[in-house]
């Protein structure tokens, strides 16, 4: 699927977030990621990551952010941004599933300058 101009907006803030910034504990702000829920909101977040696996990709950051302000869990399409367009990790990839079900079938997941995909081209069988 092409990109739409609020595609290309969730990208120019994902890209925004950015800014790699060295903790006592690890390092942050490496990856930003921005969000579009089904009733047109944004969230954004960013990743952590933290000495002993302790944090989190920037997608469970914005989603966390999505739950802890709104009753939304549908996604309508997301954003991950380092030092390019990145797929989602597997684990981000399920939890946007696990937190709606509707996700698999309709969320869009930015791939490229030009690109986005339904969630459901980058997950496996459904095992629940």
């Amino acid at each position: 699927m092409k990109l739409t101009q609020k595609d290309k907006e969730l990208i120019k803030q994902a890209k925004a977030l950015v800014g790699k910034k060295n903790v006592s504990g690890g390092v942050v702000k490496e990856v930003g990621s921005a969000l579009l829920t089904k009733n047109n909101q944004i969230f954004t977040g960013v990743s952590l990551d933290l000495w002993c696996g302790i944090g989190f990709c920037a997608e469970h950051s914005a989603i966390s952010n999505m739950i802890s302000h709104t009753d939304e869990t549908e996604i309508k399409t997301i954003i991950a941004f380092g030092d390019r367009i990145m797929y989602p990790c597997g684990r981000c990839r399920e939890m946007m599933e696990l937190i709606n079900k509707n996700n698999r079938n309709n969320t869009e997941v930015i791939i490229s300058q030009v690109k986005k995909v339904k969630l459901k081209e980058l997950l496996p069988g459904e095992w629940m």
